[in-house]
């Protein structure tokens, strides 16, 4: 039997395993899947890649070792 907890966004019952850690108008929230759907416009992912940069490549310069 799962663990059953409140969506943070519209209250609906949820198993914990569905629910998806996300920054939610600037406030760390566990949304559902249908909460994550609808509200793509107010969620920043956390740990996402940020879109003004590309990836940090590690120096291959033996001067960093």
């Amino acid at each position: 039997m799962p663990v059953i907890d409140p969506c943070d966004n519209c209250g609906t019952p949820t198993p914990i395993y569905r629910l998806a850690a996300v920054i939610l108008d600037s406030h760390m929230a566990r949304i559902c899947p249908r909460c994550q759907a609808t509200e793509q416009a107010r969620i920043d992912l956390p740990y996402a890649p940020r879109t003004d940069q590309r990836a940090i490549q590690p120096s291959t310069s033996r001067d960093a070792w």
